[in-house]
């Protein structure tokens, strides 16, 4: 079930497996905050309708480069970015008819768009990566109900390459890390009915080594994280029922395990690195009570520091608006419209902003748009299209809006 080899290249064309690739993603089908609609298919092309032409990016890794200090914030491999410019861009799901678009963006402007054509969104999902370090932004596509597997290698809005993997059983879900810190995108297996775990190591298209691991209790739920910092990605279990957690730190295949202290059922966590020092750190937030807190990770080593309390009509969204490389929290009031930044320094608050409200039915979904190393608003009415970005300088927000000629309709989600 578990091979280290890699199967013959797709025999689909590029309209049909991407139909089938981009289907529901783990994202898509679990959040509507970050779909989009783009409107007819017939007014698909190359480019925006109200953008200039064109003009191809550069190889060149300097080119890329994001002046964000934090490679956890600018990584294509967690941050779509399909074209290797450093600023993020929009992949967007049409959920009657299944098309997939993609938009390479410039703060508010769409510099090229591409349809990868109709797919059926009802089996598929997909996991962003960067398989073959080259700082665009790939796709693992993966068959729920069959247990295949896509390798899908992009270059701005075209498919480079699709490779198809083995199988593996429906059981068994895929997660996005690098294990072995070659920078390259590897897979790690669970199989939440079983307990079993498994690592793939990937080169590009290829499975260079598979490994079974030790099995975990079946009530254990993995995440990716990196607790110790040195670029190769960790597992951090949690029992959501007892509050039990731990960390496997990996080197390739091979894991060392500690326990974490526990932390109340009543808990949920969001990952990010609130000291800037590389190491995964956790926001944990109690949704009854409204109380919020911070560890700060070195390995086994966390810190504890208590934040301000807010009621449960506020969600979190992370990100890094003042570009120091630490993460930041933005909030989102889903019953008021109100927002308010929280510029992070560790386990402090180091600067507290009310932003401008909204709509409450407007829905963030954050990313640095326009590569100057801070992180963006981009603002979805999934109603009426108009759209905005607000970019971003520490607590200072300015909006511009979504040229109209781009509003996408209300069957259109965004990631």
């Amino acid at each position: 079930m578990f091979g280290s080899k890699n199967t013959s290249n797709l025999s689909l064309n590029t309209s049909k497996w991407a139909s089938e690739s981009f289907q529901k993603s783990q994202i898509l089908t679990s959040s509507v905050d970050s779909l989009d609609p783009l409107g007819s298919v017939s007014t698909f092309s190359s480019k925006s309708s109200a953008s200039t032409l064109y003009e191809p990016l550069t190889n060149s890794l300097d080119a890329a480069a994001n002046p964000n200090p934090n490679p956890y914030l600018t990584s294509a491999a967690i941050v779509p970015d399909f074209n290797g410019d450093g600023k993020t861009d929009k992949l967007w799901v049409n959920s009657q008819t299944g098309e997939i678009v993609v938009r390479l963006m410039d703060g508010a402007t769409i510099i090229q768009q591409g349809s990868l054509g109709q797919y059926d969104v009802s089996a598929w999902t997909y996991k962003t990566a960067d398989f073959n370090s080259d700082q665009k932004t790939d796709f693992l596509l993966r068959n729920q109900t069959t247990g295949e597997n896509v390798i899908v290698l992009m270059d701005g809005t075209n498919v480079a390459n699709a490779v198809s993997l083995e199988k593996v059983d429906a059981g068994w879900t895929p997660s996005i890390g690098d294990f072995n810190g070659d920078r390259k995108t590897d897979i790690f297996w669970h199989n939440a009915q079983t307990g079993q775990n498994a690592i793939w190591e990937v080169d590009g298209t290829t499975v260079t080594n598979g490994t079974v691991l030790d099995n975990t209790d079946t009530a254990l739920t993995p995440t990716v994280v990196d607790f110790d910092g040195n670029g190769k990605s960790d597992i951090f279990w949690r029992n959501q029922s007892t509050g039990e957690n731990k960390v496997w730190f990996m080197d390739g295949s091979q894991k060392s395990e500690f326990a974490l202290q526990s932390q109340d059922a009543a808990w949920t966590y969001t990952l990010g690195d609130f000291n800037g020092d590389l190491s995964t750190d956790i926001l944990w937030r109690n949704q009854t009570t409204g109380e919020n807190k911070i560890w700060t990770v070195n390995g086994i080593i966390v810190s504890e520091g208590t934040l301000n309390t807010l009621d449960a009509s506020w969600k979190s969204s992370i990100g890094d608006f003042n570009g120091d490389g630490k993460t930041d929290v933005f909030w989102h009031n889903e019953t008021t419209g109100e927002n308010t930044a929280w510029l992070m320094d560790g386990t402090t608050v180091a600067s507290e902003a009310f932003l401008s409200s909204n709509s409450a039915a407007l829905k963030p979904s954050l990313g640095d748009f326009n590569g100057d190393g801070k992180t963006d608003i981009y603002w979805r009415d999934q109603q009426t299209g108009a759209d905005s970005i607000w970019v971003m300088d520490g607590t200072q927000a300015t909006e511009t809006p979504i040229s109209e000629a781009d509003r996408l309709t209300s069957e259109w989600y965004t990631a």
